[in-house]
């Protein structure tokens, strides 16, 4: 009888199963995940940072300027733009897309009005399919804004700047921030030794507040920022700082997640002399020297103080008009100090009969008043004694 050779038949049975899995075929590969759009606008194109769709370039709905209220309709998007380029709107409904560009009155805007930025151009005009690019003249920072039922649209220059009176220029310019250079995606914008007052301030760019979309309808987009340094709000209340120094502020933008702002103080200011500082009225709620109502075009009781050491006090005795409003600003213009109710602590028996009204002090209570301001410049703490005589 023949020996079975077991170590000869291990081994034909080890080179049978690896020719079979050699002849299987491999796992095939996994379908790559469907790529989710978004309804809604997007801006797109060789000019900006996305050439196809990217929910990072889509527009979001805004605040209507005019009552501060949301505006469904009204779309905007901060985008750095080439000009060696264009780029379009394009709507994404479903599997329909529909491209936007300009229509035939957009146009750069020569005559903005007083409100409107006056330190770069923007354009304005309607909007239409079409396959033809928006523009722009030179690479910056745009502020494109589009209302879906207007069917009106804006690119704007952005230059960003503050303003209010903390900074240099008080209320009545803008100073201008150091712009980082041309990034598609990135862009910064900042202030070094700045010396910042007490008071109350904003960012808003190319020295505009606002830019009308539609003055029969009364739309407009704001091109300013209040509210807080961090927590932004378009159009939001003034921005307050309560103590004064040396400070360094940057304001930093990234396409998809929006603005971030920071204000650092770096250094200390000597205390104020304000000896030669005229104060007075500046509002609609008491009468002008010819009788009429004052219309924030007059001012009233601008004088010296007097002078204590480091305490300045200015008085003020009138008839205060019921409802009306008024701010205490040093001067004849809005360049040097201003304080409003944000600003000041009311004190005395008849302080309730003045309230807060978006920064303005407001007379709750009519009558003939004798106001006391108290600037002590040691502290830089600011009261009002209000009296009613």
């Amino acid at each position: 009888m023949s020996k079975i050779n077991f170590r000869l038949l291990g081994m034909l049975f080890l080179a049978t199963i690896v020719s079979m899995s050699a002849c299987e075929k491999d796992d095939p590969e996994p379908e790559p995940e469907p790529v989710v759009i978004l309804d809604g606008y997007y801006v797109k194109g060789a000019a900006v940072a996305y050439a196809d769709f990217n929910e990072a370039a889509m527009m979001k709905s805004t605040v209507n300027e005019v009552g501060q209220v949301d505006r469904a309709s009204l779309l905007e998007l901060y985008i750095p733009v080439k000009a060696t380029d264009g780029f379009n709107i394009v709507k994404v409904a479903g599997s329909a897309n529909t491209t936007y560009g300009p229509s035939a009155d957009f146009a750069k805007v020569d005559n903005p009005t007083g409100d409107e930025p006056h330190d770069a151009d923007f354009y304005r005009g309607s909007i239409e399919e079409t396959s033809t690019t928006f523009t722009v003249p030179e690479d910056g920072f745009y502020h494109v804004v589009f209302d879906t039922e207007l069917n009106k649209v804006v690119v704007a220059r952005v230059h960003w700047g503050m303003i209010g009176a903390s900074t240099p220029g008080g209320w009545s310019g803008s100073t201008d921030m150091t712009e980082s250079a041309f990034d598609t995606k990135t862009m910064k914008w900042n202030i070094d030794n700045m010396e910042f007052q007490k008071g109350d301030w904003k960012f808003r760019y190319s020295a505009g507040w606002k830019i009308e979309i539609d003055t029969v309808a009364g739309v407009k987009v704001n091109t300013n920022f209040g509210g807080a340094i961090d927590a932004l709000v378009p159009g939001g209340g003034n921005i307050g700082n309560d103590a004064p120094g040396i400070y360094s502020c940057e304001l930093s933008y990234t396409l998809g997640s929006g603005y971030t702002a920071s204000l650092t103080k770096t250094g200390d200011i000597p205390a104020i002399n304000y000896s030669a500082y005229e104060m007075g009225l500046i509002g609609n709620a008491y009468f002008k020297a010819n009788g009429d109502t004052a219309a924030w075009d007059e001012n009233f009781g601008t004088s010296l103080p007097t002078v204590a050491g480091d305490v300045y006090e200015w008085t003020y005795t009138t008839d205060f008009i019921l409802d009306g409003a008024f701010k205490i600003r040093q001067g004849d213009d809005w360049a040097g100090k201003i304080i409003g109710y944000t600003e000041v602590t009311f004190e005395g028996s008849d302080a309730a009969d003045f309230a807060d009204d978006g920064g303005n002090i407001k007379v709750v209570v009519g009558g003939n008043y004798t106001l006391v301001l108290k600037i002590d410049a040691a502290t830089e703490m600011y009261t009002i004694t209000a009296t009613k005589n």
